[in-house]
């Protein structure tokens, strides 16, 4: 990562939240399935409020291209089922309970040791958690080596304390990553809706594969944005990354014109 990942970082449009002021008003299932999309959209400096993105097609096309090998019908459809059916949400849980025991050996720790020993010695947090860190099993489950893991893991202190400060939600609280996929899953549906590899009938069933799992996992938007960001961490770890995920999920908080703001969850 390091220099490529913070300068694609730097060129994302995300300072705030874009909206369409044109887009139509929508039937209340594809406004909450776009309201679920808001995490990732919010990042790649999408519109928040429509099913169009506001990206030109050409642009949208190669990006989908490039990240999804999206590129019609048949391999978005593929796409579609496998983060309905499998996803990266159980691959990723088992790092997430390591960050979650991390934690709990921070928040165990009395406040003068704690400031101690995470100005200069981070590492003690992960030992003494480290009945509950299996690196190698971890890094067969995520596909990251032990560095990466290492880096994860010791840069989790700071965005888990965001968490909690910034969106009210403690480790504990999150025993399912499904936001991770379902927030995809939407973005992705919009974007076929827009390339017209389906048609706008379509959006809502595709977008909706997984609405039920998200609803039963968690009680707020707030929940669904700290796993996303959670899940997204464990994906691809760097400060970079760490600081726009965490900016602009917060915008979707503070924001008056947000769809957090007038969209229930339940």
């Amino acid at each position: 990562m390091g220099f490529k990942d913070t300068l694609a970082h730097a060129m994302l449009d995300n300072d705030k939240l874009k909206f369409d002021a044109a887009a139509p008003a929508l039937p209340a299932q594809e406004q909450w399935l776009v309201t679920l999309s808001t995490p990732l959209s919010a990042f790649n400096g999408d519109c928040v409020n429509a099913v169009l993105t506001g990206k030109d097609n050409d642009t949208l096309r190669e990006g989908i291209a490039q990240v999804w090998n999206v590129s019609d019908r048949a391999s978005f459809e593929q796409t579609a089922r496998w983060l309905t059916e499998e996803g990266q949400r159980a691959k990723y849980l088992p790092a997430w309970k390591a960050i979650g025991a991390i934690d709990a050996a921070v928040q165990s720790t009395p406040g003068v040791l704690r400031l101690v020993m995470d100005a200069w010695f981070p590492a003690f947090f992960q030992i003494k958690a480290r009945e509950h860190l299996d690196m190698r099993a971890l890094s067969a489950q995520t596909g990251h080596s032990s560095a990466e893991l290492s880096q994860l893991m010791t840069g989790s202190q700071s965005w888990v304390q965001a968490l909690r400060k910034h969106f009210g939600v403690a480790p504990d609280q999150l025993t399912n990553l499904v936001a991770w996929d379902a927030v995809r899953l939407a973005n992705l549906s919009r974007w076929a809706v827009q390339l017209g590899f389906i048609e706008c009938a379509e959006f809502a069933d595709f977008a909706g594969g997984l609405a039920s799992q998200v609803r039963a996992a968690y009680a707020s938007w707030s929940q669904v944005s700290a796993a996303y960001i959670a899940a997204g961490l464990i994906w691809q770890y760097s400060d970079a990354r760490e600081e726009h995920l965490l900016r602009t999920n917060r915008l979707l908080l503070s924001d008056t014109r947000s769809p957090w703001r007038s969209v229930p969850f339940a």
